[in-house]
């Protein structure tokens, strides 16, 4: 009987550790960076050409990505695909091209520039790209660089 008193002791402490590790942010897995943000230029009219590169390993399908961007802290652009991505005013992006945009995979290496709108990114804005599967809705890499 003194046995079973403990064991569901045990049982019930571990139980609240893990109730405690969860609440407290602890139970959460850290997002990798497999895509990163590899330099940011601003030319003379503050260009904002964001360059980032695929570092993992394994070939994702473009059609199954999309990205968010947020400056200090806050969202300014969503790019609904990788794949024949059209840029328009609606989204702040000019022009994007390389490798990774290119067809239907981002191989591993293979880079990204995005030109967002003029005046977009300016010296020591901190900006976080986010990328998602859209196949799943999870978030896949998070990259975070100083302008």
């Amino acid at each position: 009987m003194l046995v079973i008193l403990f064991a569901f002791a045990a049982l019930v402490l571990a139980m609240l550790m893990m109730f405690a590790s969860f609440s407290m942010g602890g139970g959460e897995e850290e997002v990798p960076a497999i895509f990163k943000i590899t330099s940011i230029t601003h030319g003379t009219n503050y260009e904002s050409i964001l360059v980032m590169r695929h570092t993992g390993p394994v070939t994702y399908n473009n059609s199954n990505l999309n990205a968010k961007f947020y400056k200090n802290a806050q969202l300014f652009c969503k790019i609904p695909t990788f794949y024949n991505y059209v840029p328009t005013h609606h989204y702040g992006v000019q022009t994007m091209s390389g490798g990774g945009c290119s067809g239907h995979t981002w191989l591993p290496g293979e880079g990204v520039n995005i030109n967002f709108k003029d005046g977009t990114l300016r010296p020591d804005d901190m900006v976080m790209a986010e990328i998602y599967d859209t196949t799943t809705g999870l978030i896949i890499s998070r990259h975070s660089f100083r302008a």
